[in-house]
């Protein structure tokens, strides 16, 4: 089975411009773009729309490309499919993203985004060769990656960038007017505080890690839609790919909803044995694989997390 080379992705590390993306955004921008509104284009605009500060509104303008939920076509933003498909205020399936679901689907979204990706979502969840890491170690590999481009960027501009992140995914320690709204990524509990450890100059840090265990929360239908995005992104042209590529693979489910292989295992005899299965499950010469049974966006299955979710 022929497997895809990494693409030769340009990873930025800046336009965030240090806000991660607030629970209340997102809906406000959607709202305003379904109806002919360009509040992400006209900065003034964005300000008096969407309530914003200048810096917001450019956080937001960089956000809702990173999520892909909207694109800047030619003349104006528009939303993408999967914007329509979940955050369409008439027709979308959770345009206030009161579904848990949904928090798992933007993380995915951000993780895979190809157009102009974060390089701390591709450096934690995609490369990050541990379980745990602290803010020195990551910002170093950030440091690393970035000396490699055109124009490497300033240590205050990594620090900001890893802020930005681990602020994305830690839960607010106190609850301050609009600041435990913070970001819809910090309920997924992907990311733990277990502690510190000593860094060079005698100091301690905190010391994260990731959650692996079983993810409860997540509807099998998702899952099903993931296996077809993933697929579709990494293996179009295959009908069979290694469960190993599944489990460990670049940018596959396990990597990034940093899900073992017990679980994907689980998941996948309990998908395989629905009415119309999409996948099943096979052996060849001592290797497991999983066969597609046809191809799809995924995007039924979507729905149906959002409609008649099945858990765990």
């Amino acid at each position: 089975m022929r497997s895809p080379a990494r693409e030769q992705l340009v990873f930025r590390f800046s336009g965030h411009q240090t806000f991660p993306l607030r629970l209340s955004w997102l809906p406000k921008a959607v709202a305003a773009i379904s109806m002919g509104v360009d509040p992400l284009t006209d900065i003034d605009l964005g300000i008096t729309k969407l309530g914003l500060g200048k810096n917001m509104v450019e956080a937001l303008r960089c956000w809702i490309e990173a999520f892909q939920v909207a694109n800047k076509t030619e003349n104006r933003w528009e939303l993408t499919p999967m914007g329509l498909l979940v955050f369409d205020p008439k027709t979308g399936a959770d345009p206030f993203l009161e579904d848990h679901t949904t928090a798992w689907l933007l993380h995915w979204l951000i993780c895979t985004d190809a157009k102009a990706p974060f390089f701390a979502w591709e450096c934690l969840f995609n490369r990050w060769p541990a379980l745990d890491f602290s803010a020195s170690q990551v910002q170093n590999a950030f440091r690393r990656e970035s000396d490699q481009t055109p124009r490497p960027a300033s240590p205050v501009t990594l620090r900001q960038h890893w802020e930005v992140f681990i602020h994305s995914y830690r839960p607010p320690r106190a609850i301050k007017g609009e600041d435990h709204l913070d970001c819809v990524l910090a309920q997924l509990g992907l990311i733990t505080e277990t502690g510190d450890r000593p860094v060079a100059d005698g100091r301690r840090e905190t010391r994260y890690e990731f959650d692996i265990s079983p993810k409860h929360a997540i509807p099998h239908q998702f899952f099903s839609f993931i296996l077809h995005d993933w697929w579709n992104r990494r293996f179009p042209d295959e009908q069979t790919v290694r469960l190993a590529e599944l489990v460990a693979g670049d940018r596959s489910p396990g990597r990034l909803l940093k899900m073992p292989e017990r679980e994907i295992l689980g998941r996948l005899q309990t998908l395989s044995k629905a009415r119309s299965p999409s996948f099943a499950l096979a052996e060849s010469a001592n290797l497991r694989l999983l066969r597609r049974l046809g191809a799809s966006d995924g995007h039924r299955d979507l729905r149906e997390a959002y409609s008649n979710p099945v858990y765990p």
